[in-house]
């Protein structure tokens, strides 16, 4: 099929592979017995894809409902604490959105709006490069942190064991491997809900600005190849191209607008708290591990806060132009 027919999620395949992997991304829609485009009522009620996505929804619920029992009557401001609120605050977020993620799919809102999107041959590679730049990306700071979370948890002696509440905090025990493990699987969600989300988002925001962009190249040229006379069925044209984008970004942000609005209040939260942190308890931090840690999450919330606020700010400027 030539490019200019191909389907948005066609092209984000790679990035929605992915995040099908995760539970956050499905398509409930059945393809009809001839071959065509899903029917409007042809829903599958379960398959693996939606069970898994149920199962890894209920599992984030459950384990913001058991971290709030990290909490202690003990506890006095200072460097655990503070470790605490940023632990509770990014497991809240990372939840949220996947939740959203998991609500969009199971409703058909994301599917509707990737089917309603119209593609030029220009955006289509454009789409298919960078969803395969951003795919590779986010598997690389998964990995990373998930590495960083194996060493934390196994590797330091028990300084994350706080992390394993009411374990520890309200419960003791001496044989902590398995909920560890336990741990460490969660945290391996958290991550995928907390980096491909943001990626999906940042990678539709700077989609929808090439179109934008495409429109804007469209009328320079009819203005120029006109010396500025440009008919009226021409500027109308135009801007039904440019509303058509238009209402497509507002159908999005109804899908997703909970999970950019914890993104940005959480990882902003975070960010201020982890320099409080780095500024007035930098000498707690002696291992090298550690100390990269740190600096990694640094990078992910500065990174992850920059990419949320840069599209919106981008969009609305398009949007609003």
């Amino acid at each position: 099929m030539p490019d200019g027919e191909c389907t948005l999620t066609a092209c984000l395949k790679p990035l929605l592979r992915s995040m099908g992997v995760f539970g956050l991304y499905f398509n409930r829609r059945l393809q009809s017995s001839s071959g065509g485009s899903p029917s409007e009522k042809s829903w599958c009620k379960w398959n693996g894809w939606v069970i898994h996505a149920v199962f890894a929804v209920v599992l984030l619920w459950l384990n913001v409902a058991r971290v709030f029992s990290i909490f202690t009557s003990d506890d006095r401001f200072g460097q655990i604490l503070l470790n605490k609120m940023i632990n509770v605050v990014w497991m809240f977020q990372c939840t949220v959105s996947q939740t959203s993620f998991y609500a969009a799919s199971h409703l058909g809102k994301l599917q509707d709006a990737f089917m309603k999107i119209k593609l030029s041959d220009d955006c289509v590679k454009y789409i298919r490069r960078i969803a395969v730049v951003y795919t590779v990306v986010a598997w690389s700071i998964i990995t990373l942190a998930s590495a960083f979370f194996a060493y934390g948890v196994f590797f330091t002696n028990g300084s994350m064991d706080y992390m394993l509440a009411p374990i520890q905090t309200h419960v003791t025990t001496s044989n902590l491997l398995i909920p560890r493990i336990v741990l460490y699987f969660v945290c391996f969600y958290l991550v995928s809900a907390h980096v491909f989300p943001q990626a999906m988002t940042f990678l539709l925001a700077m989609m929808f600005t090439h179109q934008f962009k495409a429109v804007e190249k469209q009328l320079e040229r009819c203005l120029k190849s006109q010396d500025g006379l440009v008919q009226d069925s021409e500027i109308e044209s135009i801007r039904q191209q440019h509303q058509e984008i238009a209402m497509t970004v507002s159908n999005i942000d109804d899908c997703l607008m909970f999970s950019n609005a914890s993104a940005f209040c959480c990882q902003l939260s975070n960010l201020i708290i982890l320099l409080y942190l780095l500024i007035f308890y930098h000498s707690f931090y002696q291992d090298p591990m550690i100390i990269g840690a740190y600096a990694f999450w640094m990078f992910l919330l500065s990174l992850g806060l920059t990419f949320t606020a840069t599209g919106g700010i981008t969009l609305n400027h398009y949007v609003s132009a």
